[in-house]
């Protein structure tokens, strides 16, 4: 678990209760009559925004470090540009002209990556970015943080209104973005709009391939009796939330946006076990239990210099409950998914399949 957020993390959480206040507001043009700047676009999130605005017809930039890992259909129809989060003097052209920045942009925690690296990405980066957007007249800026940002809580699901609480250096590193973004946002009057996606998955996810794997080769688990929640929100489902929220002219906001309801871990496990045609995962580790095996797999990674199996951070996803609930973002933005849960999986395995990746 992460150490305890510091003074000045502190103060950044009480200026955040300014988010649902008084930042500033003001109109906006469609984002199809400004240029737009999508952040991260070689990642899930970002490279599906692009796609979708791109198809639009939107006048898009794209940010990306390494123009390598760009998806083959984001090669053409779109401005790339190269820039680096963390180096500030590398971002007034990336802005340049640009009338509304979605970022999407973050580092990924995982297992003995050093606290400072995510840091200097989902802190540094975003106050980075959010400085050269006001300096360049950027009218409006979305910031992508994460439904973690709230912890695990209890069968309740949880709102935009729940303290935060978060587990993993990666959660707690993207809170003190989102209040750092909300602090500078309102020192340089740029108006911020804070959306936080859930368990998000879809076609060409690389970060739910390993959970599909693990199901398919009948080596999943469960921790607990898998009756915890999450909140799984189909890809689709996620980019028109974000254009919802683009398009609301609303700023000084946090929406959540996730699926229609939390579904506990045996229904989306057993969920993936059906779209994929075997049969459904039936062990279950007691959570003690589970929690040993981490911390041995974690100490023997930490000898033989290894990614660890199983990791606390992996435990505490399992078994405890990450539901949401979506319905400010339904009431005040008309958020409302439409792919459920069991097409959603079927089309997720019908592309891993198709593509060769199960």
């Amino acid at each position: 678990m992460p150490p305890a957020l510091n003074a000045s993390s502190r103060v950044w959480r009480r200026r955040c209760a300014t988010i649902h206040g008084t930042l500033l507001s003001m109109p906006w043009r469609t984002c199809l009559n400004t240029k737009l700047l999508i952040t991260g676009a070689t990642g899930y999130i970002g490279s599906r925004l692009a796609v979708f605005y791109r198809d639009a017809g939107a006048d898009l930039r794209l940010l990306v470090r390494d123009r390598g890992r760009l998806s083959p259909e984001l090669q053409e129809g779109v401005e790339v540009v190269g820039g680096d989060l963390e180096r500030p003097e590398t971002l007034g052209p990336v802005v340049e002209g640009v009338g509304v920045v979605i970022h999407a942009a973050g580092m990924l925690g995982h297992w003995g990556l050093p606290y400072q690296a995510l840091w200097n990405v989902n802190v540094q980066g975003t106050e980075n970015l959010i400085r050269a957007a006001a300096q360049a007249g950027v009218s409006r800026f979305l910031h992508l943080s994460t439904g973690g940002v709230s912890g695990p809580k209890g069968f309740q699901p949880t709102d935009e209104t729940c303290p935060p609480n978060p587990y993993t250096d990666y959660e707690r590193s993207k809170w003190e973005g989102e209040c750092r973004a909300v602090e500078v946002a309102a020192e340089v009057n740029l108006p911020l709009l804070v959306l936080r996606p859930t368990f998000t998955y879809g076609p060409a996810d690389p970060h739910k391939l390993g959970l599909f794997r693990m199901v398919q080769k009948r080596l999943f688990f469960f921790i607990g009796d898998g009756l915890s929640t999450v909140t799984p929100v189909y890809i689709d489902d996620l980019v028109q939330g974000i254009d919802l929220a683009l398009k609301s002219g609303m700023d000084s906001e946090c929406f959540i946006l996730g699926g229609e309801r939390p579904v506990t871990k045996r229904e989306l496990v057993w969920g993936i076990a059906d779209a994929l045609q075997v049969s459904r995962p039936a062990l279950k580790v007691p959570a003690p239990v589970g929690w040993v095996l981490a911390r041995g797999c974690e100490a023997a990674a930490s000898v033989f210099r290894l990614d660890p199996p199983l990791t606390r951070s992996r435990i505490m996803a399992l078994s405890r409950c990450w539901g949401y609930s979506i319905d400010y973002a339904r009431r005040k933005l008309g958020y409302e998914p439409k792919v459920n849960l069991e097409e959603g999986l079927r089309r997720t395995a019908q592309w891993y399949r198709g593509h060769q990746w199960l």
